[in-house]
């Protein structure tokens, strides 16, 4: 999935290198755009029965400490957009971006720490003590391979790339350069 998505990823990379994680305002500004994003697909998830299928569902779900760091920013709820349904192997795609976003927010935290020591990280330093990113690989192998449609997985990935990129052009600060995020910056 990593190679048929490297373009997806690098696009929303680029997108999030315009972000600024160095003022309260523009952390604010991703803290928002994220919680657009990750709460309609954790949401679309749910509705199709994610936790029967991965039973640490409840566990790796960041949106309440999301919402909780928006909050504790005085910033809203954003008003979210439905999904369409996901079969099974569409939402391991999905599920694939949102656990991959966790090696990103990793980075952010640090950067989010070091010029804004009080500001909230709970969504970026969810389930750190779990390494969930490594327990969601081992999942994936684990899977059965006959039958999975490896293209909806990948469509699925796409698909959650995508919304992300569009939630943070949004919040994008144009001609703003945020040089020290670099390109390198995942998210």
């Amino acid at each position: 999935m990593r190679a048929a998505t490297a373009g997806d990823h690098q696009a929303l990379d680029q997108t999030a290198a315009a972000l600024d994680f160095d003022s309260a305002s523009g952390y604010g500004r991703f803290l928002s755009a994220s919680a657009g994003a990750l709460t309609s697909l954790e949401l679309a998830l749910e509705r199709d029965g994610v936790e029967t299928w991965l039973a640490d569902w409840p566990r790796r779900s960041r949106r309440a400490v999301l919402h909780d760091d928006l909050a504790a920013m005085n910033l809203p709820i954003p008003t979210l957009e439905a999904q369409p349904a996901f079969s099974q192997a569409f939402a391991v795609g999905v599920l694939y971006v949102l656990e991959g976003s966790r090696l990103g927010a990793r980075f952010i935290a640090r950067r989010v720490r070091s010029s804004g020591p009080t500001l909230p990280t709970g969504y970026l330093t969810h389930g750190e003590e779990f390494n969930l990113w490594r327990s969601f690989l081992e999942w994936l192998e684990s899977q059965r391979k006959v039958g999975f449609r490896t293209d909806e997985a990948v469509a699925g990935a796409r698909y959650g790339f995508r919304c992300f990129a569009a939630a943070f052009q949004t919040v994008a600060s144009p001609g703003v350069s945020n040089v020290r995020a670099g390109v390198d910056a995942r998210i």
